[in-house]
């Protein structure tokens, strides 16, 4: 069924008979699949090319990178508030394989996500978890705050309690991973 100009037309499609090479006959309705770039599939009119010099690439990818910092964080608020699934969470496994499709799509694609991929573990690393690097700069705030360092054994449960935190998403990362392979 197709839709035109708001009315449901109804098209029938008889597969026409086809012998391959090596006898086999199969139905062909002569649609296929080609592959084709980006560029290929929009129209020139949707289509910008913007080139910059060494210096004036600076304020654009500072400006994306801090787009994408957002990003990440906006999506880890939603994660916590329930907005967006932990199903979300991927591990190294779909991770590789979003790296080959993307790859396949040109090189600026690929170092687009590649770009993102390396915002998104600067910004998880700076988190105030104890274990990461955002961990120690809580605790150096700590004691900057209150003019001595955080007793040992606060820091030690800390460490243990951001040393679970972040197992438990590595676990659930590649559960997603392996379940999302079978």
């Amino acid at each position: 069924m197709v839709k035109r100009g708001g009315i449901d037309n109804v098209l029938l499609m008889q597969p026409a008979r086809a012998t391959l090479d090596d006898g086999t006959v199969i139905g062909s309705i002569g649609a296929y699949v080609e592959e084709t770039t980006l560029a290929e599939l929009l129209p020139p009119e949707m289509q910008r090319q913007v080139d910059y010099n060494v210096v004036s690439a600076i304020q654009p990818a500072l400006v994306e990178t801090w787009d994408k910092s957002l990003f990440v964080l906006d999506s880890v608020k939603k994660m916590v508030i329930g907005l967006i699934s932990v199903k979300n969470i991927n591990g190294p496994i779909t991770i590789a394989q979003v790296a080959g499709e993307t790859a396949t799509y040109g090189l600026d694609v690929y170092l687009g996500f590649l770009a993102l991929l390396s915002i998104s573990l600067g910004v998880l690393n700076l988190l105030p978890i104890p274990v990461l690097d955002g961990g120690h700069l809580l605790y150096y705030a700590i004691e900057a705050v209150i003019r001595r360092p955080v007793p040992e054994r606060i820091q030690a449960f800390g460490l243990q309690l951001g040393l679970l935190l972040i197992s438990g998403i590595m676990v659930l990362a590649i559960y997603n991973d392996v379940n999302r392979l079978l």
